[in-house]
């Protein structure tokens, strides 16, 4: 993903400098990694991050074998990246380095953004803790004991239902203070209404 130049000072030798690789590994199904390594010269320092990132792999579930389970907003510092679940065929509109991660990921199709700081090592690390706390459908139906449904294009305005509760399934309705408080982007909000483009243009 980056390698880069790093000098420090040493009292006998003066500037000393030295070569810091981002690296990104993994199997197009699920398992990923990533790493930094430093080291002297150039493979040194890729071959150190690439066996550190081999021993620090996260696995990720995927939906369909293409895409996230459901939208993501994740802060790391100064960075935060708003994730969009995509249909088939949308692809990979992303930071180059998100794109990178989620093609050894095997991820085919996602929207993401990202605000703030634009450091390679925040994104990656962003993108990674946004990625593995995700919930599966199954995992949601469980801890709400109730039915998870998805409404497709395909099926109109029908909703299908996506996972079942393992348990028995909870009657009584989902109180308020578990509702999650989802916060619009206005941008999307006047896509929906049309009002994207201006009045004045042509």
């Amino acid at each position: 993903l980056q390698v880069k130049n790093v000098f420090c000072m040493k009292a006998k030798e003066g500037r000393k400098k030295s070569i810091r690789a981002l690296v990104a590994i993994g199997n197009g199904k699920g398992a990923a990694g990533f790493a930094m390594g430093k080291a002297g010269d150039r493979m040194n320092a890729l071959r150190k991050a690439k066996n550190k990132a081999i021993r620090c792999l996260h696995f990720i579930e995927l939906y369909q074998n293409h895409t996230i389970y459901h939208d993501i907003t994740v802060k790391f510092k100064s960075t935060a990246i708003r994730m969009k679940k995509q249909n088939k065929g949308y692809g990979l509109r992303c930071h180059r380095a998100i794109i990178t991660i989620c093609k050894l990921i095997g991820i085919k199709d996602m929207y993401a953004k990202v605000s703030g700081s634009k450091n390679l090592i925040n994104i990656t690390r962003a993108l990674f803790k946004g990625l593995t706390n995700q919930e599966t459908h199954q995992q949601l139906a469980n801890q709400k004991s109730l039915y998870v449904v998805e409404f497709r294009e395909e099926q109109g305005p029908l909703p299908i239902v996506v996972a079942l509760p393992e348990g028995t399934v909870r009657e009584d309705p989902e109180p308020e203070d578990e509702v999650p408080d989802t916060k619009l982007e206005w941008s999307e909000v006047k896509e929906a209404q049309g009002m994207k483009k201006s009045p004045w243009a042509n």
